[in-house]
C-alpha cells in the first residue's frame, strides 16, 4: 500500500506536466528582466522589407537620423535589424523592440508573428481601418520592456505608415527611455545643499543629482560641475537682468553665451576661453515650450579658443517676467573619445526639473 501511495505521488507532476498547454507553461515561467541600454532599438522584420527596400531605407533614414548636435555623428537611436526567423527567445527579452509586418504576406515569419499577436478581429481592423497601424505592449516577453507592433494590409500601406508615423514610434521609445534615464541620473539621490543654494541665490529650482558640485557662484550666476575619469559634465545658470526686447533671438543668444563663457570658462592654457563653434557645424535654434513659458533653445558645439578642447552644448533662454529677467540655462560636456549623446540626454533629464519660484 505504501508503494502504491509513493507511485501515485510520482504520477501527479507527470500528469500535471502533460496536461499543461503551451500557454499555461508560458505563464508559469519566470519573466526575465529586459536587457539593453537607453536609446537602443531592435527592429524585427522579414528580410524583403529591410534589404534594398524603400521601407528599410526609410526606417534607416528616420531612426538613424543624427542627434542634434555632437562633434562626431551620432544617431538618435542605435538601431539593430533582426531578421524575423532569427527572432529567438533571447532577442525577445530586449527592452525596446519594433516588429514590422506586411499582413498580406502570410507565409513570412514576421507576418505570422504579428497576425498571431493581433488575433483575427484586430487583423480585420487593420485591413478596414487606415488609422490602425500601431499596437504597443508593455512587458510582453520581459519586465521593463516596450514592444511596438507596426503593420499594414499591404506593402504600399506599410511604406506610407512608416513615412507618416515614424515620429510617433520614436516618441514612444524615447518616453520609456527617459523613464530609465531618470532612474539612472538620480540613482544615488540628489544634492540638497546645492539645490538650496540655487533656490536662495537665483530664485529657481533644479533637481541636482549627486556628484555635482558648485564650481563657482555669485549674485547672478551658478556653475555646477561633475567630473569623472571620462566625462566632465557642466551646468551653468545665469540671470540676465532687465533684458532688451530682442533678447529671445538666435543672434542675441549667441552673443550672450559667447560673452558669458568668455568671462566664466577657460582651460589651464593662458588666454583660453570658451566660444560657440558654428563654423564646423551649424547651431540649431528652436522656440520650445519650457514649462508654461516659451523659451529659445540652441544646440551646437563649443570650442576653447587658444586651446584644443570642445564638445556639445545646449542652451535655453527662459523668460521670467515676474522678476523682469531672462534665465540662461546651459549645459555642456567635455568627453574626449566618448559618445556624447548619452551625456547630453542626461542633461536634458536634469533640465526637465527646472522651475522658476513664484514671486510672493
Amino acid at each position: 500500500m505504501r508503494i502504491f501511495y509513493f507511485l501515485s505521488l510520482l504520477s501527479i507532476p507527470l500528469f500535471f506536466s502533460s496536461a499543461c498547454t503551451d500557454a499555461q507553461r508560458e505563464r508559469l515561467e519566470v519573466t526575465p528582466m529586459a536587457y539593453g541600454s537607453v536609446d537602443q532599438m531592435h527592429l524585427v522584420c522579414d528580410e524583403y522589407l529591410w534589404d534594398k527596400s524603400p521601407i528599410g531605407d526609410s526606417i534607416r533614414q528616420y531612426f538613424e537620423a543624427l542627434y542634434p548636435i555632437t562633434p562626431q555623428p551620432e544617431p538618435i537611436l542605435d538601431l539593430r535589424h533582426v531578421e524575423s526567423r532569427e527572432f529567438n527567445k533571447v532577442l525577445k527579452t530586449h527592452r525596446s523592440i519594433v516588429i514590422l509586418a506586411d499582413l498580406s504576406e502570410e507565409e513570412e515569419a514576421g507576418t505570422a508573428l504579428v497576425r498571431k499577436v493581433l488575433g483575427p478581429k484586430k487583423v480585420k481592423k487593420a485591413f478596414t481601418d487606415p488609422s490602425y497601424r500601431i499596437m504597443v505592449q508593455k512587458n510582453r516577453w520581459a519586465k521593463d520592456q516596450t514592444v511596438i507592433f507596426w503593420f499594414a494590409p499591404d506593402r504600399q500601406s506599410l511604406f506610407e505608415t512608416v513615412c507618416r508615423d515614424y515620429q510617433k514610434v520614436i516618441n514612444i521609445l524615447h518616453e520609456k527611455d527617459t523613464e530609465k534615464l531618470v532612474k539612472q541620473v538620480y540613482f544615488s539621490g540628489q544634492t540638497e545643499e546645492v539645490e538650496a543654494d540655487i533656490r536662495q541665490g537665483l530664485n529657481l529650482s533644479l533637481s541636482v543629482p549627486k556628484g555635482y558640485k558648485i564650481a563657482h557662484q555669485d549674485s547672478v550666476a551658478c556653475w555646477l560641475r561633475k567630473e569623472t575619469n571620462k566625462v566632465s559634465s557642466n551646468i551653468f545658470i545665469y540671470s540676465i537682468e532687465n533684458p532688451g526686447p530682442n533678447t529671445l533671438s538666435p543672434d542675441s543668444l549667441k552673443a550672450i553665451r559667447n560673452r558669458l563663457t568668455k568671462d566664466y570658462f577657460s582651460s589651464w592654457q593662458e588666454g583660453s576661453y570658451m566660444q560657440i563653434d558654428d563654423v564646423n557645424l551649424p547651431t540649431y535654434y528652436e522656440k520650445i515650450d519650457f514649462g508654461e513659458r516659451e523659451a529659445l533653445q540652441a544646440r551646437g558645439i563649443w570650442f576653447m579658443a587658444n586651446d584644443f578642447m570642445g564638445g556639445p552644448f545646449v542652451t535655453y533662454l527662459i523668460p521670467d517676467p515676474d522678476r523682469n529677467r531672462i534665465i540662461l540655462l546651459d549645459g555642456f560636456i567635455h568627453a574626449p573619445g566618448q559618445k556624447k549623446r548619452p551625456e547630453m540626454r542626461k542633461l536634458d533629464v536634469i533640465f526637465s526639473t527646472f522651475a522658476l519660484k513664484t514671486k510672493e
